[in-house]
């Protein structure tokens, strides 16, 4: 009787450890961009260098992930390799993300991690005038390829050369290639002091923008939950 009752305590015991499930979950990829504040950079052959990224996002992340106990790694690639794999595969993440309409389908938000701001950027020297998205017409303007503020200006009929490197278009400015470039203040902030490139002027603040953790809304159930629950606390601001 005694042996009984142990095993059924045993049981019981095994049957509260995996019916808890989230810290035994499939390990969790989380994916990075490699480039910038937020991103950091990769090989040559795009691989990745290093996950001990310390910005604010990583920070945020990594904080959100330990309260909820799941295996995880972080890895850095290049977004459209990072966006793809995180879109198609349960049990992935992308970080920095903005929300928008179109993601609702695939991805869970959580945060958000930070702030940061929607920037036209002129040389130092300029004295263009811009404050509104008439100003921009006839300019040329330089903008990182697919990022939510290029696609907003272009869905305003504003012509944008984009790039698949931010850092490109900063080369391009200083150089007298372009009037004008659109990025995200803490991207800008970054690329110039790596670049040891002059600081562009800050021509116009179009507005500020949060940024999420988004995971693949094919994961498991529970584990998402466990992941937005995590996420309360105050807001990490991209200045901090």
């Amino acid at each position: 009787m005694t042996v009984l009752r142990a095993e059924r305590h045993l049981a019981l015991a095994m049957g509260i450890l995996f019916s808890s499930g989230v810290s035994i979950a499939a390990e969790m990829t989380i994916m990075k961009e490699d480039y910038g504040q937020f991103h950091y950079k990769t090989d040559r052959l795009g691989q990745p260098q290093s996950a001990d990224a310390t910005d604010v996002t990583t920070r945020r992340v990594r904080q959100i992930l330990d309260r909820v106990d799941v295996d995880y790694r972080i890895q850095l690639r290049t977004w459209p390799i990072s966006y793809r794999r995180a879109s198609n595969r349960s049990d992935y993440g992308i970080f920095p993300l903005e929300k928008t309409p179109d993601q609702m389908n695939t991805f869970e938000f959580v945060g958000p991690l930070a702030t940061y701001n929607w920037v036209v950027y002129t040389r130092p020297n300029s004295d263009l005038r811009i404050d509104s998205l008439k100003d921009l017409e006839g300019l040329d303007i330089g903008g990182y390829q697919n990022s939510s503020f290029t696609r907003y200006l272009t869905e305003q009929g504003i012509e944008v050369d984009e790039l698949p490197f931010d850092a490109l278009n900063l080369k391009k400015l200083t150089l007298g290639y372009i009037d004008a470039w659109v990025t995200y203040n803490v991207n800008a902030e970054s690329i110039a002091r790596e670049a040891q490139y002059p600081m562009p002027r800050a021509a116009w603040v179009v507005k500020s923008v949060d940024v999420y953790l988004g995971i693949n809304r094919e994961t498991d159930t529970d584990l998402l939950s466990a992941i937005v629950n995590a996420s309360s606390g105050p807001l990490v601001r991209s200045t901090d």
